[in-house]
Formats: C-alpha cells, sequence, structure tokens
C-alpha cells in the first residue's frame, strides 16, 4: 500500500487480492475466484471459504488504508470486484509506463529511458512472490516477469542509443547469461561490446547464443543477430550511428 509493504495475512486473502487486482473495476465471477482458491486448500464448502476470506481481506484493507473495506471491495450479483483505478496498482501503472517508454524509442529515447527507468523503479521483488495462487496467478506472474524483461530490454536499447554503454554493459552480460532464450537482450550486448571496443568479446556473445539455441531448441539464431555477427566483423561504421541493426 502507497510506497510500503504490508501484511494482510494468509496466503488466501493475498490470493483475492491479487486476483481482484489483475482486473480492477471489473467483476470477477464467484466460480472463478473458488478456483483459484481451491489450489491452496481443499474446503468441504468453497463458497462460505471464499466468503470469509473475502471478509478478512476487507478487514485488512480497511486497516491499512482507512476505508471501509466493502467499499474497496464490491460485492455484484456474480462476483467480486475490486473498486480501484487501475493506476492504483503498481502491476497497471509499470504497464502503462513501459508502453509508453517503448513507444517514444527511435523518436526521443532520452525521455523513454526517463520513463522505462521509472516504470521498472516500481519492481520490488519477484512478481506476487507472497502469493501461492492457482493457474491464473501463476500465469499472470510470468506474464509481468516476461514484461520486465522486455521493459528492460527497451531501457538498455534506449541508453546504447544515446551512447551510455558502459552504463549498461554489465547489466546486459549478466541478463544474457541468465535468458539465453532471448535474442533480443544478446544482440543489444553484442552492439554494446563492439561499441567499448570488445569485438571479440561481443562476438564470442553470438557463438554462445547460436550453440544454446543449437543444443535446446534446434534453432540457428535469428536474422538480425546474424546481420548484427557480420556487421561486427566487417566493422560496419553503420553499427556505431545510432540503433540501425537493435530492436525487437
Amino acid at each position: 500500500m502507497g510506497n510500503h509493504a504490508r501484511n494482510l495475512g494468509a496466503n488466501r486473502v493475498r490470493t483475492l487480492l491479487a486476483v481482484l487486482a489483475f482486473t480492477p473495476g471489473e467483476v470477477v465471477s464467484v466460480d472463478l475466484l473458488m478456483e483459484e482458491l481451491s489450489t491452496d486448500q481443499d474446503s468441504k464448502n468453497p463458497k462460505n471459504a471464499l466468503q470469509a476470506n473475502m471478509r478478512r481481506l476487507r478487514i485488512s484493507l480497511e486497516s491499512v488504508t482507512g476505508v471501509p473495506g466493502n467499499l474497496l471491495v464490491r460485492t455484484s450479483a456474480n462476483g467480486y470486484l475490486l473498486d480501484l483505478p487501475p493506476d492504483a496498482v503498481d502491476a497497471h501503472r509499470f504497464d502503462g509506463l513501459a508502453t509508453r517508454g517503448s513507444a517514444l524509442l527511435h523518436t526521443s529515447p532520452h525521455e523513454a529511458a526517463r520513463i522505462l527507468d521509472e516504470a521498472l523503479r516500481l519492481w520490488r521483488g519477484q512478481a506476487l512472490a507472497d502469493v501461492a495462487g492457482g493457474l491464473r496467478c501463476n500465469a499472470y506472474a510470468n506474464r509481468l516477469a516476461g514484461r520486465r524483461l522486455g521493459a528492460l530490454e527497451d531501457l538498455y536499447e534506449a541508453r546504447l542509443s544515446i551512447g551510455r554503454e558502459a552504463a549498461v554493459v554489465s547489466a546486459l552480460e549478466q541478463l544474457a547469461c541468465e535468458h539465453p532464450e532471448r535474442e533480443r537482450m544478446a544482440e543489444l550486448l553484442m552492439l554494446a561490446l563492439y561499441r567499448m571496443g570488445r569485438q571479440g568479446d561481443a562476438l564470442a556473445v553470438f557463438q554462445r547464443v547460436r550453440a544454446w539455441l543449437n543444443t535446446e531448441l534446434g534453432l540457428e539464431p535469428r536474422k538480425k543477430m546474424r546481420r548484427i555477427q557480420e556487421a561486427i566483423l566487417m566493422q560496419d561504421p553503420a553499427i556505431d550511428a545510432g540503433l540501425a541493426f537493435a530492436g525487437r
């Protein structure tokens, strides 16, 4: 809540809040909520269990916001809704900022970097780390994790386009090792290394990713990565001008 972490109690209460926060302002059906909670602990009467945990959620929210819980979590004929604007939920605020920053990459990279940095500062660890939910929670957490990596790639592309290779190369080296499947991350690393005078290291990144793709997926690097490798081998001056070789 706000800029502070708050303990909302039992896992089922946190799971309820997470599922409602996926779509603030929209009704989430009773059946969907019961299904998500059923993965946590079986109940002989899932509807009663849902109602009991919803009461606990409202009490917890009221205790940390001062707003009556039944105004924050409203009951409808078919389910419940979290009565908050999307920007009140960090995940949605992050998504909006990341989209804005990405749209500015090629027209205003300084502004793109500022907005993307603001978006990424909203992260405080792994998505839904304290929620042991069901399929929807897991899927949403995975989507957010992928979205975060995409925003990081956008941020590093923006910084590369304004000549800040030294500021991003260490982070890119770590992320490229952790996520060998993300070719764009490796492409950005290759560009950063080459522009810092480390041609051999840039080419080694290509070989490492190529070996991983061959072994794990039976694939070759995508066309864009091969173009970057060829440009590095030829020491093409265009590779130093803007980000003609970067992007998605």
